[in-house]
């Protein structure tokens, strides 16, 4: 490359950078954080759709164990939720390594 295409590169990424930075202070003005209530509203939806996406492919919702399912799946997401990423993390890597030993 010669000088002149790497300096016409350089205000290039100068350009979008700039462009990224002013698209960033936008959306950081512009977004609202929802009322914790409508945040805990949203992800409870969230996690009743993911649960009966979950029981819909496992066979239909119309089974006996469906209360049971579903209360297996949220006491699962609840201790995912709790637990630290760095022993979800070594038991994820513990598990990697015991299935190479096999």
């Amino acid at each position: 490359m010669t000088d002149e295409s790497q300096n016409a590169e350089i205000e290039m990424l100068r350009k979008q950078l700039d462009e990224m930075k002013r698209e960033r202070e936008a959306a950081a003005v512009s977004s609202v954080e929802p009322e914790p209530d409508e945040a805990a509203v949203e992800e409870e939806e969230k996690t009743t759709s993911a649960v009966d996406e979950i029981i819909d492919a496992v066979g239909g919702g119309d089974f006996d164990l469906s209360g049971h399912v579903r209360q297996f799946l949220d006491t699962v997401d609840n201790d995912l939720k709790g637990a630290k990423p760095s022993t979800l993390l070594m038991v994820f890597a513990l598990g990697v390594l015991i299935g190479r030993l096999r």
